[in-house]
This record gives C-alpha cells, sequence and structure tokens, in this order.
C-alpha cells in the first residue's frame, strides 16, 4: 500500500509540467590532479596501481579505527577507477573509457563550465546483509546510514521492497541478481523529509524504478537492471528514472550516471491513455547515460530521455527503442549543453489513442530554449511514416544558441520522413530566426526502403548480464 501510494505520488508530479523557475550556477573550477592522483596513474601504467589501492584501503582502515571522519572528496581507488583527483580533459571517463573526455565537442561543456563525472564513494567498511525481505531492506538502510560502508545484499535477501537513502555519505551496494527493489528513493525519507545524499554506487540487482533529488549528488547505477516490469500492476512507476528539481535554485542533482545497465518499462495507464518513459530530468547536471539497453512503452508520455531543464547531459553509445514520443526531449527550462553520441535509436510506430501517427527523433519543445546541443553518429531507425521532428524549435528565443550535427544515419520507410532537403529546410528556418543551427544535410546518410525494420539484435553488449535483451526481463502479473 505504502508502495502504491509512492508511485501514485511519482506518478502525479511527471504528468505535472516541472517547475519553470530560472536558475543560475556558480561557475564551477575544473578538477585538478592532486599528488597522490597523479602517482597512482603513472604507478597504473606500470601494473602496480594494486599496491596503491591496498595502501590507501590501509589508510582509510586506520582512520575508521580512530574514528576520523572520511573528508569529503577523498581521493579513492575502486576497481581501478579513482573517484576524483583528475582533470578531467586529460582522461577517458571514468566509469566509460570509450568515452575520451578530451574529445567532448564545442567546450566540453555548458556556460558555467565543463562536464563533471561523478566521485565515486570512499569505503571503510564492509556490511553483508543477512535477513531476506523487507527486513533485508531495513539492514541496507541501515548499513548506509554510516558513512564510508560497502555494502553487500545476496540473492538470498529476495525481494527487499521499498529503499530510502536520505542522509546517506559514501556507500557502495552490490545487490544480488535475484534482489529486487520494489521503489528507489535517494535524497528523501519517508514523511517526506529533505534528505540530501552524496556519493552513492548501486551495482546488480533489479529496481522498479528511481527517484533521486537534489540537491543529493555523485550517484552511480552501474550494471543494474532498472525494469518497472519486475514491480506488481498496480504499483508501476510510469518513468523509470526521475530527476526532479525542487522549488530552490540549488535543489538540483549534479554528477549522476547510469551506464552497463538496462531501462525496460511497461506500460502504466494513464486515463484513457498509457505511459511509460525511460528517463525524465528537472535541471539536473552533469548527467552521463552510456552503453545501456533502454526500451519505453506506451503511446502518450514514452520518451526516451526528457531533459526539462539542466546542463552538461550526456548520453553515449546506447541502444534506444521508443514506443512514442521523442527519441531525446528538451523543453521546460533552459537547456545548455547536451551532446548525444552514437547508439542505435528506434522509434516505433505507434498510434495516439487518436490514430494518429508522429514521427520524433532529437528535438526541443517551445517554451524555453536550448544551447551547445551536439548530435553526432547515431544510427535512426523510423517505422512511422510520418515527417520526423528534429532540431531547435523555430522561436526568437533561440537567436544566437548553437545546434550542431553530424554524421547521422537515418533509416525510413520514405523520403517524406527524412531527407537531405528535409534536413537543409529545418537548418533554414532555425538560421532564420538567428539561431545557430548546423545540421550537415549533405553530411548524413540517408536510407530509404518501404519495408525498413528494426535490427534483430540491436542490444548492446552488458558486462554482467547473460542476456542482452530487454524484452528478456521479468515482467509480475
Amino acid at each position: 500500500m505504502i508502495l502504491q501510494s509512492l508511485v501514485e505520488h511519482l506518478n502525479r508530479s511527471v504528468r505535472t509540467a516541472i517547475d519553470a523557475s530560472r536558475y543560475q550556477n556558480p561557475r564551477r573550477t575544473d578538477v585538478k590532479a592532486t599528488l597522490v592522483a597523479g602517482i597512482a596513474t603513472v604507478l597504473a601504467t606500470i601494473g602496480i596501481a594494486e599496491m596503491i589501492r591496498d595502501a590507501r584501503a590501509s589508510t582509510l582502515q586506520r582512520d575508521s579505527d580512530a574514528a576520523a571522519p572520511i573528508a569529503r572528496g577523498a581521493v579513492c581507488a575502486d576497481d581501478g577507477i579513482f573517484a576524483n583527483g583528475f582533470d578531467a580533459n586529460l582522461m577517458p571517463h571514468p566509469l566509460y573509457p570509450g568515452l575520451d573526455l578530451s574529445t567532448l565537442p564545442g567546450a566540453g561543456g555548458a556556460a558555467s563550465g565543463a562536464y563533471q563525472p561523478p566521485h565515486l564513494p570512499c569505503t571503510v567498511r564492509n556490511v553483508s546483509v543477512s535477513a531476506s525481505g523487507t527486513a533485508a531492506g531495513v539492514q541496507l538502510q541501515n548499513a548506509c546510514a554510516t558513512a564510508g560502508t560497502a555494502v553487500q545484499v545476496p540473492s538470498a535477501a529476495g525481494r527487499i521492497g521499498v529503499i530510502n537513502l536520505g542522509h546517506v555519505e559514501d556507500c557502495d551496494i552490490t545487490l544480488g541478481s535475484a534482489v529486487v527493489i520494489d521503489f528507489l528513493v535517494i535524497g528523501s525519507l519517508p514523511g517526506p523529509t529533505h534528505a540530501p545524499s552524496h556519493r552513492i554506487r548501486l551495482r546488480g540487482g533489479q529496481i522498479g524504478s528511481v527517484l533521486a533529488y537534489g540537491p543529493s549528488s555523485d550517484i552511480v547505477f552501474d550494471g543494474v537492471a532498472i525494469n518497472n516490469g519486475v514491480v506488481p500492476s498496480a504499483s508501476r512507476s510510469a518513468t523509470g528514472v526521475y530527476l526532479p528539481a525542487g522549488p530552490a535554485p540549488t535543489d538540483v542533482l549534479d554528477r549522476f550516471a547510469v551506464v552497463n545497465s538496462f531501462i525496460r518499462m511497461v506500460a502504466v495507464a494513464n486515463g484513457s491513455e498509457l505511459d511509460g518513459s525511460a528517463h525524465l530530468s528537472g535541471r539536473a547536471r552533469n548527467v552521463f547515460f552510456a552503453n545501456n539497453n533502454i526500451v519505453t512503452a506506451g503511446n502518450r508520455n514514452s520518451w526516451g530521455f526528457r531533459i526539462s531543464g539542466g546542463e552538461n547531459v550526456l548520453i553515449v553509445d546506447n541502444s534506444v527503442r521508443v514506443s512514442f514520443h521523442k527519441l531525446v526531449r528538451m523543453n521546460d527550462d533552459p537547456v545548455d549543453y547536451v551532446y548525444i553520441k552514437g547508439g542505435i535509436w528506434m522509434r516505433e510506430a505507434t498510434q495516439t489513442s487518436g490514430g494518429a501517427l508522429l514521427n520524433d527523433s532529437f528535438a526541443q519543445i517551445s517554451g524555453s530554449t536550448t544551447d551547445n546541443v551536439h548530435i553526432e553518429d547515431p544510427t535512426v531507425y523510423l517505422l512511422a511514416d510520418a515527417p520526423v521532428s528534429f532540431g531547435a524549435s523555430i522561436e526568437p528565443a533561440q537567436s544566437g544558441r548553437r545546434w550542431h550535427a553530424r554524421g547521422i544515419t537515418w533509416h525510413a520507410r520514405n523520403p517524406g520522413v527524412i531527407s537531405a532537403a528535409r534536413m537543409q529546410q529545418l537548418e533554414d528556418l532555425c538560421v532564420n530566426i538567428g539561431g545557430l543551427c548546423d545540421y550537415d544535410a549533405a553530411g548524413h546518410s540517408y536510407n530509404v526502403d518501404a519495408s525498413v525494420q528494426f535490427p534483430p539484435d540491436p542490444w548492446r553488449d552488458l558486462p554482467g548480464f547473460p542476456d542482452d535483451d530487454p524484452d528478456a526481463l521479468p515482467i509480475q502479473p
């Protein structure tokens, strides 16, 4: 009953317009390499990074034994990934080395500063959950209440219910493959009580849906199955990952990542229509999605990604199948710096409740502004016959704002859906109102086939999962 109430509240919130207050972030400074991290980098190249990790772990353990608090921003090592202390312009992404951060287009981030990857948790003690069911969930929450804890939740724990991680600092959670969290809330406690949390990582397991509140920061999901189908139908959320903004300008989530994971949605009733969107964020910054397999469902709020204001959103090398609405939608509040790189993007020919067919791709909806949007090298399949939406909205507020597209491989059923002429028309409309749009109409690949279908196996290899197909994930009645 509690879960159903939480989900109903979440679904109502998603259907309500995101708070329209504007914000300005203080200019962030670039992350500088500390002496210890610099030495560790050199040593890692000659094969003795493990020695450094052991030495640091020993030091942290001595600090713990002496009841010394963990210093915020401490330099840590975990699984060969250093939490911080590096210049982001000199290294691959610490969670996804396939992306070299020095190659980010434009200025590498928004006007307020370059993209920043999350910091991983620093841990000084290990806890294993011994209970099962909701009692295991209580043990998990209690373990994370102590800063610097690594928690193992074995598969025998089973379904552990709703988990609230509020006022949590440095918690590294590993879930067995059979562990199910019905609903995960970060940055809040029941009440609700605003309870920002920092440096949390979750690996493994199954999660019905995720709700993370700002100003929490440094939240990482790695190798997780986010699947609302694992929850009984009456309790499903209509959004897989929801990052709402609070009323204050500083109430935004910072440094959030989902990598090597599933986001799989089953449609949820919304009156006479069906919703099932993968991601919705309100003014979040430094958001990163890479190497994920994502499926949405429904015929209304069923987008892949909705960026309702925010900064430094990187969506890299994902396979995404969207039933309805946009592959990536931007609106509500100002958006500054979005990088969509590679991946396979598939838009189904789902009809609206009125029987209409629409075709959407990467697009802004009017009402606010988007700037520094870069789209490079995705492969896009469009099954509907309607002309596709793409690019910046055509309104005066977009004057002087940049959109850039390169190397898109389009697959469509007729040239009326997408063509070089259509891309040039969209660019011209943007330029005519003063927008700095460069869609490179002649530089894309346009493949027209009246019988075009999605690839038979479009899914990315996800380490740790025996089957990479999101459609193979379990669905509860």
